[in-house]
């Protein structure tokens, strides 16, 4: 008979190198946070208010949630119920919806006593399979938008570029895992820089696949053509060309130089900029038309100065038609008086700007793809 050596067990554990007291650690954190959690009654009600939402905007259609605004609310919850189950349904495939079929009807004809228990069991296991099959497909799915994803951030400009004479702040967060909206910086010649804000209509992943065509499509002409509306109308005509027909983008494309106070930009259908003097807050001029929407367009040239301290200020429609629990926009208006009442740095505006942005939000869900960018001559 062998032996039991308490040193063999020592020395059997201590082979996967697992460091115990760490390992105690992270458990306690993590059941502290648990406890913590469950203990939180708002927690609770703000997670299920979130995913409640959540599905019923996924699953509903909006003449669907337009009718249950106009129900009480035992019969509104009745008719949510019975269209996301009937949309759910509607989504499996084929082979699915067999399953869903049996399973239910199983367990229907399962009951308490006799060899009909066993119904209600295999009814179980088949729903238990649909949803284990479903999992594993946005799993999948998941799996691959988030290396999309990083593949995208990867090729984003950094937060604060350097150039002489001029701060910047480019920012942009996505509603999903990839991003429909585009902000770019580029080095070009003789102290020239440019820089984009794009906003391709719709958002997830083919609005995503659109943005990086976009961006490597500026990116592959900027340098070679000095003309802006020139330029702007061989991208308008490659996007044209390359998008499917209901899909277009909005484009403000600017050029700067380290040694000029000048800004010189084509506004393809995008919101106008904001230019900061002091207190004083003007709009740009509206734009011409958006990208991909005729093979051959004619944009203009737009220019505007800056002193030392004046800002330009670009932003998407992800921040002024950002909603909150009540449905209210956080708005242009509102984001012009923050702008007014907020000083400092691009970055210390740019924050700031979130900050409220994401207190007006409160728990709603993010609907679209936020960018703000803010250009300060120093």
């Amino acid at each position: 008979m062998k032996s039991s050596d308490p040193n063999d067990k020592k020395s059997f554990f201590s082979n996967f190198n697992i460091d115990w007291k760490s390992l105690k650690s992270d458990i306690n954190s993590a059941w502290r946070s648990l406890t913590q959690e469950i203990n939180d009654p708002d927690h609770w009600n703000h997670a299920l208010r979130k995913e409640s939402s959540e599905v019923t905007n996924y699953y509903l259609s909006d003449e669907q949630r337009e009718q249950l605004k106009g129900m009480k609310r035992f019969k509104g919850f009745m008719y949510m119920t019975g269209w996301v189950m009937k949309a759910m349904f509607e989504k499996l495939s084929p082979e699915r919806r067999a399953l869903f079929v049996v399973g239910v009807i199983l367990i229907l004809l399962g009951n308490t006593s006799g060899l009909h228990n066993s119904n209600a069991l295999f009814g179980g296991i088949f729903l238990v399979i649909v949803i284990m099959l479903e999992l594993k497909d946005k799993l999948v799915a998941h799996d691959e938008l988030e290396a999309g994803r990083k593949i995208q951030e990867s090729l984003m400009p950094e937060r604060m570029p350097h150039v002489n004479g001029w701060q910047l702040w480019l920012y942009t967060r996505s509603a999903n895992e990839v991003c429909g909206d585009l902000i770019d910086f580029l080095k070009l010649d003789s102290g020239r820089f440019s820089i984009a804000m794009a906003d391709v209509a719709g958002k997830g992943l083919h609005a995503a696949l659109i943005t990086a065509k976009l961006q490597a499509t500026i990116r592959a002409l900027a340098g070679e053509i000095r003309s802006l509306p020139e330029l702007i109308g061989r991208i308008n005509s490659i996007v044209h060309r390359d998008s499917p027909s209901h899909i277009f983008s909005s484009l403000l494309y600017a050029e700067c130089s380290e040694t000029s106070e000048t800004i010189r930009f084509v506004n393809a259908g995008h919101f106008p900029a904001l230019i900061i003097r002091g207190t004083n807050i003007t709009e740009g001029v509206k734009g011409d038309a958006a990208l991909g929407l005729a093979p051959a367009m004619t944009y203009s040239e737009l220019s505007v100065s800056l002193k030392k301290g004046d800002r330009f200020v670009l932003y998407s429609d992800g921040l002024i038609e950002a909603k909150n629990n009540a449905g209210e926009f956080f708005g242009k208006e509102r984001l012009i008086g923050l702008l007014k009442a907020t000083s400092g740095t691009p970055e210390q505006i740019g924050t700031t700007v979130l900050r409220d942005v994401d207190r007006f939000i409160g728990s709603s869900p993010t609907s679209d793809d936020l960018s703000f960018i803010v250009i300060q001559k120093i």
